[in-house]
């Protein structure tokens, strides 16, 4: 049983990863233009699919701890890496319900990334981390076997900040940068 439940974790966190990184990509290419119908179409079936990908980690992931607990209830809980995991996964997906009020309906208005007032790029590029970096840290939480009993919550979610930090340091320059070559080539004479 507890193999099925794992490999139902798997497959579910490995679509929703993937899922992830392909449509980031595509959003990173239509920054200097605003989406066409049919990439809208892509954003929103891409939404549902790794909507449906993170209940699925919910579930298998609840059950996982359910068959934990019932296998060593005396220490199964006591592994400060377990609630880190859980935190992490809440912040996911309190960060999925801003990305699908907030940041989609600001890329797919028709409006320009690149050109959007600095508040509205921040907040897309904000929750577009988070998105990346969370997902990414949850998977290899999963697999971080040694953390087990070994390293406690503040030191795993101090790391997590400090990915998070880089990464949104790093996507706001690469945005930045961007819009300023995108100004530059509207501004040359044809």
């Amino acid at each position: 049983m507890k193999t099925l439940v794992v490999y139902m974790h798997l497959l579910s966190a490995c679509v929703a990863v993937g899922s992830l990184i392909l449509q980031d990509l595509g959003l990173w290419r239509t920054r200097a233009r605003s989406l066409t119908e049919n990439e809208i179409g892509e954003l929103t079936k891409t939404a549902q699919v790794i909507t449906l990908a993170l209940v699925l980690l919910w579930i298998s992931g609840l059950a996982l701890v359910g068959l934990g607990y019932l296998a060593n209830p005396e220490q199964y809980l006591l592994n400060e890496k377990l609630w880190a995991k859980f935190t992490v996964v809440v912040i996911l997906t309190l960060n999925g319900v801003f990305l699908h009020y907030y940041t989609f309906p600001k890329i797919s208005s028709g409006k320009v990334f690149i050109s959007m007032q600095s508040t509205e790029r921040f907040g897309v590029v904000l929750t577009g981390c988070i998105s990346a970096v969370t997902w990414l840290f949850a998977c290899y939480l999963g697999i971080a076997r040694p953390w087990n009993y070994t390293l406690d919550y503040a030191s795993i979610m101090t790391l997590y900040a400090g990915i998070l930090a880089v990464a949104f340091v790093g996507g706001h320059e690469m945005v930045r940068f961007s819009g300023r070559s995108f100004a530059n080539s509207m501004a040359q004479p044809s």
